[in-house]
């Protein structure tokens, strides 16, 4: 078929582009449409002068491309809740707000709350539209569930910023997926007026019920948070330390359902209805039982992100191995990542989708070059081979986005995987059975879930084993987007010369080479001729400077501080860090520093521009400002809330720049 001959992963590649544009750009609805309607008039006119041919000239596939990127700028447009003319923001948001909606999703709690997302749809007694995220206390006696409708009346806060530079910022995370706002509910606030029995309620109950039935086989609640993880999609229940285990290895995205879970199910499931071929519309019931049990999976988990990428591309798989098409792997990928985005074009700034697709597609460009590698005709040897060099391949697909998400390297990934995939393929295999054993037969469940709870356990202490190595994992690292994409030409450098083995080609990999170094040259060189203050958001106080190459900080507990100055070390490309004892008096440039502490002692004589308002000291503001008339003070994280509150109203009277830390975030000063 010609459809199969169009480029589909360079026109998928292209409306992503688009996407990405008009999340920076935010052009207006009507300059969407006009380029619109130019690309598709150019297409149109280009198609009917080419005599309806699909394979074209350069213009024709220019013109395609541009249309794909228009339509990815205009899919973005239309998905952006916020250009909804229903959406809550356009209403005034009050000091209390009545609010009308129903849970989504349950999402994973924190200590103090379970948290929730909410779709609106009554804010202030308008019909709104809209997504919120919930924050309900564990000791309320009331538990949402997914299809509760319910109505509060309470304030709504921005999420907030991250608290200091270079660190995770979840306002930015929450708003690719248009929540913008939070609740904060105390106990019992929350009203259920109904419950909608929606597909997702059902859904949810199954899969509670599910997991529930594991309960007869009394696991430890690791071994249990493992199986409602790999089976169930739930990573509700992990604790703290077998996660950093899990990624310390570089093993995480086991914890994850995601393509490497999917494909065990699929094979398992084809491997189960191979006797199906020999009758009569074989292929085709054994199609459509696969694509039946691989939705129904991805529904149980939720649909998050990382499952529906992996079924909808083993979809596209097994319908391509139906039409004998199994070299249809890359318009596999590009079918269902267009469909992704289509439906939800903010999953292109998704971590996972990245690193899956990044992941897949390295497997599939090195894939022709596994054979090379076989010095055994040995099945179980080829196996560890496979394993080996799939590890491989996938950890170079997702290198840089590893280093510039995560700025770290786990060096000894390739011993973990080796374990870790044959016995997390047993552990998903076993679980599925023993699953409906669960209700069928209960005692033969209950035998096959001795072998399920040692392998979990082994799998864990293994991981733990691996993640005690400390000179196992390269942390920290300073990584840019400039990197991540030099760093990308050189693989992609690399998988061009071994498709064309040639002598010349070598120079197009040197030439990667060269570009990724004058990219960490100039990314380096401009941060360390780059200077300047920062204030951070700690509860202790903390006052960085840039000088160049260093960091010198200023605190008097340090050991609070660590991971703050270690990200802002990193996140600076700097070369050292030193601490120091919090002094009253700092200099920066010309800028002179005073900083207020708890005792309330200063010096008018300094005349500074700066005042540092720290350990809420005892002072009359008022008469200070017009001792040293300073052009901006500053109240750190660490005063009270109705002292900073005091101290901006008197700033405010008498014009001066307040800035509190704890409502706006850190201060900078460049």
């Amino acid at each position: 078929m010609k459809v199969l001959k169009f480029p589909l992963l360079t026109i998928t590649i292209s409306f992503a582009i688009g996407i990405i544009a008009e999340y920076y750009f935010e052009w207006t609805f009507s300059k969407l449409i006009t380029l619109l309607i130019f690309c598709f008039g150019a297409f149109c006119f280009l198609f009917w002068k080419s005599k309806k041919v699909l394979l074209q000239n350069i213009s024709f596939g220019i013109t395609t491309y541009l249309l794909a990127f228009s339509l990815g700028m205009l899919s973005f447009y239309v998905h952006s809740d916020t250009n909804n003319a229903n959406h809550y923001t356009k209403n005034t948001i009050e000091e209390t707000n009545s609010i009308r909606a129903i849970v989504t999703s349950v999402l994973k709690p924190n200590v103090k709350y379970n948290k929730y997302f909410i779709s609106l749809s009554h804010f202030n007694d308008s019909v709104t539209s809209g997504k919120m995220l919930l924050y309900v206390p564990k000791i309320n006696t009331i538990k949402l569930s997914t299809g509760d409708e319910i109505w509060l009346k309470n304030s709504v806060y921005p999420i907030p910023k991250a608290f200091n530079p270079y660190q995770f910022d979840y306002a930015n995370y929450l708003e690719k997926q248009n929540v913008f706002h939070q609740i904060y509910t105390q106990e019992n606030q929350i009203k259920i007026i109904q419950t909608y029995r929606i597909f997702d309620f059902y859904i949810e109950k199954l899969r509670n019920s599910l997991s529930k039935s594991f309960d007869i086989h009394h696991f430890e609640p690791k071994t249990k948070a493992i199986i409602d993880a790999l089976i169930l999609g739930q990573r509700l229940e992990l604790d703290k330390e077998t996660i950093a285990d899990y990624s310390n290895a570089g093993v995480i995205h086991i914890l994850a359902i995601s393509g490497l879970h999917i494909s065990i199910i699929y094979f398992f499931i084809v491997f189960l209805l191979k006797p199906l071929k020999r009758v009569r519309f074989g292929a085709e019931i054994q199609l459509l039982i696969v694509l039946a049990i691989l939705w129904l999976f991805a529904f149980l988990t939720g649909l998050p992100a990382s499952v529906t990428r992996a079924v909808t591309l083993f979809s596209f798989i097994s319908i391509g191995n139906y039409f004998n098409q199994p070299k249809a792997i890359y318009n596999a990928l590009a079918i269902s990542a267009f469909l992704i985005l289509l439906i939800n074009p903010n999953a292109i700034f998704d971590v996972g989708f990245q690193l899956s697709y990044a992941a897949v597609l390295s497997i599939v460009l090195f894939q022709p070059f596994y054979k090379k590698f076989y010095f055994t005709e040995n099945k179980i040897g080829i196996y560890f081979i496979d394993t080996i060099l799939v590890s491989l391949a996938a950890q170079i697909g997702v290198l840089p986005l590893s280093l510039y998400y995560f700025n770290q390297l786990p060096l000894l990934f390739l011993f973990a995987n080796l374990i870790i995939i044959p016995l997390s393929s047993l552990v998903l295999i076993v679980g599925i059975v023993i699953l409906p054993l669960n209700y069928v037969f209960p005692s033969i469940a209950v035998f096959l879930g001795h072998i399920l709870e040692y392998s979990i356990q082994f799998m864990n202490n293994y991981i733990h084993w691996i993640a005690q190595f400390k000179s196992g994992i390269i942390t920290n690292i300073s990584f840019s987007g400039w990197l991540t994409f030099s760093m990308y030409l050189i693989i992609i450098a690399l998988i061009y010369g071994l498709y064309h083995a040639k002598a010349k080609n070598v120079k197009y990999i040197l030439l990667s080479i060269l570009i990724f170094q004058c990219s960490y040259i100039t990314v380096k060189w401009n941060e360390n001729h780059r200077s300047e203050l920062v204030i951070f958001n700690e509860k202790a106080t903390l006052i960085g400077i840039k000088n160049q190459k260093n960091v010198i900080a200023f605190s008097d507990a340090p050991e609070h501080h660590y991971a703050t100055l270690n990200h802002y070390k990193r996140g600076t490309f700097s070369d050292s860090l030193e601490v120091f004892s919090l002094k009253n008096t700092i200099s920066f440039k010309n800028k002179r520093i005073l900083v207020v502490d708890s005792l309330g002692i200063y010096k008018t004589s300094i005349r500074p521009d700066i005042i540092v308002l720290t350990q809420n000291p005892k002072i009359n503001l008022l008469r200070l400002i017009q001792d040293v008339s300073p052009k901006v003070i500053i109240a750190d994280k660490s005063n009270y809330k109705n002292s900073i509150k005091r101290w901006e109203t008197t700033c405010r009277k008498e014009k001066i720049p307040f800035h509190a830390i704890a409502e706006k975030g850190f201060y900078k000063l460049e």
